[in-house]
């Protein structure tokens, strides 16, 4: 199996398919986890951000079951600057639209307050991603 993408987690968040959904929002909640912990130690980081980041993604990603298949993403290398977050940022916001699509359809009923804690982790962890860097790499 090929290495996954940020474009393939985009698409899966997507899916039909609630348990792909489900499988999706993990998967992004483990690589932006790993990236925020890789961020709070860099030296040109808000190290606090990153860590709330990291909590966030870590409690989004107790609450849903890991993808019974397939390969993690890799962790990214940390880049000067904010833009190159961006793409990560935005993953989070999508995995917040997706849980809470996911909680209006009637056969996730049951998991309705579930869902929407963890798109709510998943908008916070996104909001703490995006101060971890001002633009040139300095810590906010």
């Amino acid at each position: 199996m090929t290495q996954p993408t940020i474009t393939d987690l985009d698409t899966a968040l997507d899916a039909d398919e609630g348990d792909a959904v489900l499988s999706a929002a993990w998967d992004a909640f483990d690589v932006v986890g790993r990236l925020a912990a890789a961020l709070a130690v860099d030296e040109g980081s808000d190290e606090i951000q990153a860590m709330l980041a990291r909590i966030k993604c870590t409690e989004g990603r107790r609450l849903l079951s890991p993808p019974e298949n397939g390969q993690p993403l890799e962790t990214p290398n940390v880049c000067p600057g904010r833009a190159w977050l961006e793409p990560y940022g935005a993953l989070l916001r999508h995995v917040e639209v997706a849980l809470r699509r996911l909680a209006s359809v009637p056969e996730w009923a049951e998991d309705v307050k579930s869902l929407n804690v963890v798109a709510g982790y998943a908008a916070v962890a996104a909001d703490h991603l995006m101060t971890v860097r001002q633009d040139g790499g300095e810590a906010s």
